[in-house]
């Protein structure tokens, strides 16, 4: 497997035949699609774009949420040569515009009615003319086509012109995609990623995991970002059942019915989860809360005790009562059935890692960037270790730079970003080293611990460099907090905006308005407690003096988070300026 167009072949060879590669949710009905089904449809619309006329090198973007479609269109142009624009189904029109004029893509898929209207919205700011089509068959409008029909026009050709006849059409250095990274600051940069690129992480990782047509995955983030479109590929490699999930919300439910093998997710699906166990066992009895937190300490020191491949008989037994009593109850909410998950796309605390492990869920954190295609790092069974990233699989080599910033070289680092060789040249050096942007450390057996981001330290007027994620980290796994975001660069300490986890608030809470819940002194006490706890286990210079609560969570669409949920700390900063510097005095910031 050279390419993403091998991998098509690939699919027929590990999967022919099966009547349940994939499945998703049509209302309340769940529906399967075959290998011949899936296969059929990227066929048909290979053959219809082809004789459309669109070239090798075109770009196609696709604007919708995760289902089936997004990889029949996907997998068409892989074969055809065709290079896709993946983009967020969350972001505003002005984004997509930008994105659509900045790639030049003359083709959109969409998914539903909102986004036709989005589109019908953008189409005249455009430079040039685009075919917008329609996967829902009651969403296009006039001057738009739907994907059934355009299937409908390759269809009839599939047997005078075979599936192989695509066969080797595109080269590994071939373009396969640009993903534009949602970027915590400025316009977003369109990543060139090749399908070598793709090929080579699929390839580094098929040996780390234990996957085979037995497996089921559920598939939620969105497929726009590359950590869950080449987990994706991973899956298809292996022949692993797929269900398409539209969001993350409807994921609790979708648990218990897919009863998934595997799991893909960013931190927050674990943290949730965490906090959510956390919350329901402060409501039970004393009785009960005390055999949890027995099963917890059992769990914790079971956990260390396999690390050291030396479990005693007293410990084992142990762990077998608080299994029936605690363990199983929490593993049911993950469908019964999860041997193991990924984290991935952001820090994972160590409390939330500490609890997986306790509860015998092995919860595997890894490392990468979109400009990687993406892992640059991961654990796995038997080469795992608490708070670090994991090792770097084969043919990814990692280095340390003077001043922390972590480096790479791998087949999967990306050809540039698009029509922008100034920000290229910035990030890829001349020795090839992509600079991640993220300080770290690799310790002497390999493991990686990411620290920071390299422009998220911050500096004290006193001098001391502070990364803030590992507080912010530290207070999120609180059941009380649900978000949190340090500050105090070029401030004498630091600083928070603490959102508390409102889903969860008592009766005399939740029925507060948002303003008179953060002046609410009750609750003010208890965070104050919560904060009082982290700053016990951190630096002097590390404490956080003083914190504004906030009534509502950072989103997407107000803009302080990314979609794979990252903090946007500028326009965080931005937007509560006034709320920020309220906790200073005006003489204590240094002059810029």
């Amino acid at each position: 497997m050279k390419t993403l167009s091998d991998l098509v072949f690939r699919i027929l060879d590990v999967s022919g035949g099966r009547a349940d590669l994939l499945s998703t949710k049509r209302g309340r009905r769940m529906e399967h699609i075959s290998t011949s089904a899936f296969l059929g449809s990227i066929h048909a619309l290979a053959l219809a774009l082809d004789h459309r006329g669109v070239p090798k090198g075109a770009r196609v973007a696709i604007l919708s949420e995760n289902r089936p479609e997004w990889h029949v269109v996907d997998f068409a142009c892989h074969l055809l040569g065709v290079i896709v624009v993946p983009i967020y189904p969350t972001l505003a029109e002005d984004q997509i515009a930008y994105i659509l004029r900045n790639s030049g893509a003359e083709w959109v898929f969409y998914s539903n009615e909102k986004k036709a209207a989005q589109l019908d919205a953008i189409r005249p700011t455009l430079s040039r003319n685009v075919e917008l089509v329609a996967f829902d068959d009651n969403a296009h409008v006039p001057g738009h086509i739907t994907l059934t029909s355009l299937e409908a026009e390759g269809a009839p050709k599939r047997s005078a012109e075979p599936l192989e006849r695509f066969r080797d059409r595109v080269e590994p250095n071939d373009l396969a995609s640009i993903i534009y990274t949602s970027g915590t600051t400025g316009e977003p940069k369109g990543v060139m990623l090749e399908h070598a690129a793709f090929v080579s992480n699929v390839i580094a990782c098929s040996d780390l995991f234990e996957l085979s047509p037995a497996d089921q995955a559920l598939s939620f983030l969105p497929l726009s970002h590359v950590f869950e479109r080449t987990v994706d590929y991973l899956f298809f490699s292996l022949g692993v059942a797929i269900h398409y999930a539209p969001s993350i919300e409807r994921v609790p439910p979708l648990l218990l019915e897919v009863k998934p093998t595997v799991l893909c997710s960013v931190p927050r699906l674990y943290e949730r989860a965490y906090l959510k166990v956390s919350s329901n066992i402060l409501k039970e009895s004393p009785g009960k809360q005390k055999i949890f937190r027995w099963a917890i300490r059992v769990g914790k020191r079971y956990a260390v005790a396999s690390l050291d491949r030396f479990i005693g008989p007293w410990l084992a037994i142990q762990r077998r009562i608080a299994d029936r009593l605690v363990y199983q109850k929490i593993t049911e909410r993950f469908g019964g059935r999860l041997r193991f998950a990924i984290a991935g796309g952001a820090p994972l605390g160590d409390a939330v890692a500490e609890f997986f492990d306790a509860v015998g869920l092995a919860l595997y954190q890894g490392y990468g960037l979109t400009e990687t295609a993406p892992v640059l790092a991961v654990n796995c069974a038997g080469a795992s270790r608490r708070g670090s990233v994991g090792k770097s699989p084969p043919g990814i080599t990692l280095a340390i730079a003077d001043d922390g910033e972590i480096l790479a070289k791998t087949p999967g680092i990306m050809r540039g970003y698009w029509e922008n060789p100034e920000a290229s040249a910035e990030v890829i050096d001349n020795d090839g080293w992509f600079h991640t942007g993220d300080i770290g450390e690799i310790d002497q057996d390999g493991f990686v611990y990411i620290t920071d981001r390299k422009k998220d330290l911050l500096i004290t007027s006193g001098g001391k460099n502070v990364a803030p994620q590992p507080i912010e980290q530290h207070l999120t796994s609180q059941p009380l907090i649900s978000q949190a975001v340090v500050f105090g660069d070029r401030y004498p300490y630091l600083t928070a905006l603490i959102v508390p986890q409102l889903e969860d608030l008592p009766d005399s809470l939740a029925k507060l308005s948002p303003a008179e819940l953060v002046t609410n002194e009750t609750l003010l006490a208890d965070v104050q407690e919560v904060v009082k706890g982290v700053n016990s286990r951190l630096a002097p210079h590390e404490h956080i003096r003083k914190f504004k609560l906030l009534g509502r969570e950072f989103t997407i669409e107000g803009g302080e988070i990314t979609p794979t949920l990252k903090v946007r700390r500028k326009i965080v900063a931005e937007k509560h300026a006034e709320l920020i510097a309220s906790m200073y005095l005006k003489t204590q910031r240094i002059a810029e």
